[in-house]
């Protein structure tokens, strides 16, 4: 069976290419976070450049729901 695993970590005390320092830096903006919310069979989930801003989008969606509903339910009741 052939090995097919190689060793990209660099030897402690050499220096790194620009390229590695720039993802351990900050990376290159090509990650993304993805949150779901949820139970019993009904979830929710987006994404997003970080997890902060996945879950601010599902906050953000979840008072928006909220709010249609309780203003459909004044309208309702009038």
């Amino acid at each position: 069976m052939e090995d097919n695993t190689k060793d990209t970590n660099p030897t402690p005390g050499t220096q790194i290419s620009a390229e590695q320092a720039g993802e351990v830096g900050g990376g290159d903006g090509s990650c993304s976070s993805t949150v779901t919310v949820g139970g019993g069979g009904v979830s929710v989930g987006t994404t997003a450049p970080t997890p902060g801003q996945a879950m601010t989008a599902i906050y953000d969606g979840a008072v928006e729901t909220v709010s249609h509903i309780i203003e459909t339910v004044a309208h309702a009741a009038k």
